[in-house]
């Protein structure tokens, strides 16, 4: 259930290989974030999946959840502002830490995948802000398109920096 999240976040480490933590930082405009704020929005997002995920396990209700069209989300000409919640700090960041807790998040949502069976995160649920309610089994994939998308978005600043 996880290889395309771990595939995912291999390509991302791979395009910022050699990148000097100076231009990871540099933003191509103000208005604009950062690689290294990308990967710490990659990081809050997987904390927060990783947690709802804990508490809709928790709730009595079971319920069957149609699947969602989240690969549009690979879409980069369709733009949404990410919640309060998962936008990254605005002050520049150091590889080491956001690397050591895109790690720590990597691992704590692969954990949780592999410790439920597949049904019972098909049972359980909570909404995503744009494509409604979704079950965890989508939540856990939808995660690794996720990445695709900001995986896009790094290739464009990297572009724009002329990195």
């Amino acid at each position: 259930m996880f290889e395309r999240n771990d595939e995912i976040r291999n390509q991302i480490w791979e395009t910022i290989s050699g990148l000097e933590e100076e231009q990871l930082n540099r933003k191509p405009s103000p208005e604009q974030w950062s690689i290294m704020q990308v990967l710490r929005h990659l990081n809050l997002m997987e904390n927060v999946i990783t947690n709802q995920a804990r508490l809709a396990l928790e709730k009595e209700q079971h319920m069957s959840i149609d699947k969602k069209p989240y690969e549009l989300s690979l879409d980069r000409s369709r733009s949404v502002e990410a919640p309060p919640h998962v936008q990254p700090p605005t002050a520049p960041e150091s590889l080491a830490d956001v690397r050591s807790d895109l790690a720590s998040s990597h691992r704590a949502l692969e954990q949780f995948a592999q410790e439920h069976d597949t049904a019972l995160l098909r049972s359980k649920s909570f909404p995503h802000p744009v494509f409604g309610e979704m079950d965890l089994a989508q939540w856990i994939d939808f995660t690794s398109y996720h990445e695709e998308r900001h995986l896009g978005q790094i290739r464009e600043i990297k572009q724009q920096l002329g990195l």
